[in-house]
């Protein structure tokens, strides 16, 4: 594994849990919607578990990846876990985007 695969690996896992870190912090545990970048972020839970599941599908079974050798049993359980993780976070994502009602355009205006 190259030293710029580690890098990556290591900066989408920690980016990701980083940001579920500042969702949960700045929501009081959920309990209100925090601001990040300006913009209100419902569902702040939701949004933190997809983050988790997509910084540790992405950052550790990209990590993992070339600890085992092609084929093996440990190679399996990883490759599965991460594809696992990563559905987990596109479910959650998806969950966030239809739970959360869109306003309706603003045809008055002029």
């Amino acid at each position: 594994m190259d030293s710029v695969d580690l890098v990556l690996a290591g900066a989408a896992a920690v980016a990701n849990v980083a940001l579920a870190a500042v969702l949960l912090s700045r929501s009081r545990g959920g309990n209100s919607v925090p601001r990040i970048l300006g913009r209100p972020q419902h569902l702040p839970r939701l949004r933190a578990a997809m983050h988790i599941c997509l910084g540790l599908g992405l950052g550790v079974g990209w990590l993992a990846r070339d600890v085992f050798p092609p084929h093996s049993t440990g190679d399996t359980v990883v490759f599965t876990t991460a594809r696992v993780l990563l559905v987990a976070g596109v479910v959650t994502a998806l969950l966030g985007a239809f739970r959360h009602p869109r306003p309706a355009p603003d045809t008055t205006a002029g």
